[in-house]
């Protein structure tokens, strides 16, 4: 290097990708050594035991070196790859390959964008980038567009990630016959995990005893002497399993219930707002006047937060999601609609970002959307204080001004680490968040 001259290298690095994520898998990287790339660009997609997303550089520079390839998994907080950064990182000198592509492409004027996961998929399936409508920005070809395509060809290579094609190889399953719950018909790897619970149903194994032998110990006795199937849990299930547990040993859980009249504020909600929008505000309201509640408890040490990031309970085929709408306290009523509406729909395709599943401070599990749940108690969500369960807002007789009338109530429990909130401050939530809800206008 010349006096003065230092290159700078950036870590790309394997975050956290929600509740309890241990180890990731590298599915496949999206640039190449060499390749420059820009703040925000999609790096790599990884899969956690939850949902696949695709890491974005955070710096501007060039891919420098891949320290993990595809379809490796490795734990959390892991260097993936490193990208050389800054002024004075070396120039990317074109390849008289790629010269001659850039002018023959300059040449036929095509106005072609497209990703570099979109140019390799419509590689392999033998697609013309030029009869694929983009729905990027300015009108970019992303992944999506080429499997839309893909999808709708009759006897088309099914879609899955290289870890999931490899399950399904691993346990004989032909990924052609599965109809994938993924976005644009991806199968994913509980589609491959249900398929195995289905076609794989052990037989029970019944020893048999040497002529000659030790003496039998005795084993415990089935709960069960008839027939059954073993269920294979998911990973996901088994993360939730765990950590739940864990909740539950560590956390000396508190519970307060309230029933609470939503028929006035019903009246002047917006039609185009949901029920569950009205939560999620109230909740955030309360929240405000309760601060205490708004806090996580790590190692330790208590944080209470200024802002409010709202976790919501999304449940999935395979076990339950939780992303968190950072900063809900600035938003309006029809802001949290707006947000809360992508946030849900992307949760359910597996498309949130890393940063969309980290750093909730308080939680809400909603139930009412089954009439017959009146009230239940939810289980915290590790390192937070306190989670909100709600049941079904439905007609119930209740005295009303001296008299017996039809009201439209919801019982809300809250569930709180009693070692950081007493049980008064829990009462003043549900107390904070009636007020707000009689006081509720539109």
């Amino acid at each position: 290097l010349s006096p003065g001259l230092m290159t700078v290298y950036s870590d790309v690095v394997l975050p956290n990708l929600g509740f309890g994520m241990e180890e990731g898998r590298v599915l496949a990287w999206l640039k190449q050594p060499g390749d420059p790339v820009h703040k925000g660009d999609a790096l790599v997609e990884v899969e956690s035991d939850k949902t696949t997303v695709e890491l974005e550089a955070l710096t501007d520079g060039v891919l420098d070196e891949i320290l993990v390839p595809g379809d490796s998994v490795v734990a959390v907080g892991s260097v993936l790859a490193r990208i050389r950064r800054g002024e004075d990182a070396p120039e990317v000198i074109p390849t008289l390959q790629q010269v001659t592509t850039l002018q023959a492409a300059s040449a036929t004027s095509e106005p072609l964008q497209a990703s570099p996961l979109a140019r390799r998929l419509a590689q392999e399936h033998g697609l013309e980038l030029a009869a694929i409508s983009g729905s990027g920005r300015g009108g970019r070809i992303t992944r999506e567009d080429v499997e839309a395509v893909i999808g709708g060809k009759n006897g088309a290579k099914a879609l899955a990630a290289p870890a999931v094609r490899r399950l399904a190889l691993d346990h004989g399953i032909d990924l052609q016959n599965l109809k994938g719950t993924g976005r644009g018909g991806r199968v994913t790897r509980a589609d491959v995990e249900a398929a195995r619970v289905a076609h794989e149903v052990q037989p029970a194994v019944v020893p048999q005893p040497d002529s000659v032998s030790a003496p039998a110990v005795a084993s415990p006795a089935p709960a069960y002497a008839g027939e059954r199937e073993e269920v294979v849990l998911s990973s996901m299930r088994r993360t939730i399993a765990r950590r739940l547990a864990q909740s539950m040993n560590d956390m000396p859980h508190f519970y307060v219930t309230g029933e609470l009249d939503f028929t006035n504020a019903l009246k002047v909600l917006p039609e185009s707002i949901g029920i569950n929008t009205l939560l999620l505000y109230l909740s955030v309201k309360a929240l405000q006047d309760v601060p205490d509640l708004n806090a996580t408890f790590e190692d330790g040490h208590l944080y209470h937060y200024p802002q409010v990031n709202l976790g919501m309970a999304v449940a999935l085929p395979a076990g339950l999601i939780v992303p968190v709408l950072h900063g809900a306290d600035d938003f309006s009523l029809s802001g949290i609609a707006n947000r809360t509406r992508d946030l849900v729909r992307r949760a359910r395709n597996g498309r949130l970002k890393p940063e969309e599943m980290q750093g909730g401070t308080f939680t809400i599990s909603n139930l009412g959307i089954v009439n017959q749940i009146d009230h239940f108690t939810a289980i915290i969500n590790p390192p937070q204080v306190g989670i909100l369960a709600i049941g079904a807002v439905k007609e119930r007789v209740v005295v009303h001004n001296g008299g017996l009338h039809i009201r439209t109530t919801a019982h809300l429990t809250l569930s709180a680490d009693h070692r950081i909130v007493d049980g008064l401050v829990s009462a003043r939530f549900i107390e904070a968040f009636d007020t707000h809800l009689q006081a509720f206008k539109g």
